[in-house]
């Protein structure tokens, strides 16, 4: 621990500070091996978990059973969100109504992310169901920041992102429905790319009025998550996406960068996130970029359209839990908010037809528009700094939680609805020393392009170490 706020494990055993792809070029090569790793990893685990709480589940003993002798990851450890089904594992998906019953089997997203190479060592935290922005339940208790164990690590991949701000592991599993990538990334200064959508096999929304939810990594390197992408991608091709292909540092084509620093309502952004997407856009014209400041592009119906099929999304999971959770569901014991956000849909179902029909048709076709006149859009990844402990609690009351909701996530949910990626990266710090995350976002498809703008502002300098 570098002060009475500050958790960190990287001075902890033979890794130091090396990211995914250099633990494992070092396991190739024979200077270490995949055991001494695996017990690094564990030493750093127990230091901070008492202190930062990211952890469901390990089992660092058995953590071969998902594992390949093979891949640009061989022998790094890593963990799952506890939103998805891990062999061996229980998926309470934070929430105290779902029985602590193990897995049988894996779904077929683990095994796409165990083609890396990875060893998956356990589970990370969440927000109940990931409905809110940071990891604090009635059934794990408090996920801290391990910049400042006083504050949100962001969610709902908040053990995730801990867990990789901590130095315990290179990068973890984190899903992304609202922003649950980006958020943690911005509040933990970390690397957070939400894919287009279809990158990986599944979703636990497709099917659904809108597909939202994606799946991906948070890590602390922009080669890493270049590397996962390029290695899930050859497990499955996706067939009508371009490929990202194996990215490997900046491109020589300058880009058309719209920038813009209020929420769709008119709000502007917090100084110090201002302050931090305009630095952004400075770097990018310093690397010969083209950046104009611009309003904000999207209609703010965006906000009672998104919480309308949120609200739609809970309803289903409170009323129909027993078939989509585990037939032992207990609704009961869900959270206010997940309640509140059920009951709410009940007053907003007339409205849902619209609300569904503009989020999945005419949103995206708002939002391709925007690619006429530039390659990419930069924005705040939140309105607010990184919020104390407590803020976003799923047992606060439900209107409170909404209002700050509104007042918080503005900028991610564009991506979900549209299916576009978009990356958040560490590129600035508040004046309490908390990260700062500007988003940078393209069309769908174009992931590619994301990494290497990331892969030169890293390289120029530009991120900010926490």
């Amino acid at each position: 621990m570098e002060n009475k706020v500050r958790v960190t494990s990287l001075g902890i055993g033979m890794l130091g500070d090396m990211d995914a792809t250099g633990i494992a070029e070092q396991i190739s090569k024979g200077d270490i091996t995949a055991r001494e790793v695996l017990d690094c990893t564990r030493q750093r685990a127990e230091a901070v978990e008492p202190a930062i709480n990211a952890i469901v589940a390990s089992d660092f003993d058995g953590a071969s059973a998902e594992n390949s002798t093979t891949g640009v990851f061989a022998g790094v450890p890593t963990f799952i969100k506890d939103l998805v089904q891990v062999k061996g594992y229980a998926t309470l998906q934070g929430c105290a109504g779902v029985p602590d019953r193990k897995a049988g089997k894996s779904e077929k997203v683990v095994r796409q992310i165990a083609s890396t190479g990875c060893v998956i060592v356990g589970k990370s935290t969440t927000s109940e169901f990931g409905l809110l922005p940071s990891a604090e339940t009635i059934r794990h208790g408090i996920t801290r920041n391990p910049v400042n164990i006083n504050y949100s690590t962001g969610g709902s991949s908040g053990g995730a992102a801990a867990l990789v701000a901590a130095g315990v592991v290179p990068f973890a599993h984190a899903m992304d429905g609202g922003g649950s990538i980006r958020i943690p990334a911005s509040c933990c200064g970390l690397v957070g790319l939400k894919p287009s959508r279809g990158r990986h096999v599944g979703s636990p929304s497709l099917g659904l009025p809108v597909d939202i939810v994606t799946n991906g990594i948070v890590s602390r390197t922009v080669r890493d998550t270049a590397n996962y992408f390029a290695a899930i991608e050859k497990f499955r091709p996706h067939p009508k996406l371009p490929p990202i292909g194996h990215v490997t540092g900046p491109e020589n084509r300058r880009l058309r960068i719209g920038m813009f620093t209020q929420s769709p309502a008119g709000i502007e952004a917090h100084a110090d996130v201002s302050r931090t997407v305009l630095e952004a856009g400075r770097a990018c014209e310093q690397l010969g970029h083209t950046v104009e400041y611009i309003s904000n592009p999207y209609s703010d119906r965006i906000l009672l359209d998104f919480l309308v099929y949120y609200s739609f999304l809970a309803r289903m999971l409170v009323s129909f839990g027993r078939v989509a959770v585990h037939p032992r569901f207990d609704n009961r014991k869900v959270e206010p908010f997940t309640s509140g956000l059920a009951s709410f849909f009940s007053r907003a179902m007339l409205h849902a037809p619209t609300s569904f029909k503009y989020l999945r048709g005419k949103l995206g076709k708002e939002y391709d528009a925007l690619f006429a006149k530039y390659d990419v859009l930069l924005s705040p990844t939140l309105l607010e700094p990184v919020p104390e402990l407590g803020y976003f609690a799923g047992h606060q009351p439900f209107v409170s939680l909404v209002m700050r909701l509104n007042n918080y996530v503005n900028f991610t949910i564009i991506q979900n609805a549209t299916g576009a990626p978009a990356i958040s990266l560490p590129m600035g710090k508040c004046a309490n020393g908390l990260p700062v995350g500007p988003q940078f976002a393209a069309r769908l498809g174009d992931d590619r392009t994301l990494l290497q703008l990331a892969f030169e502002l890293e390289q120029a300098g530009a991120f900010v170490k926490h």
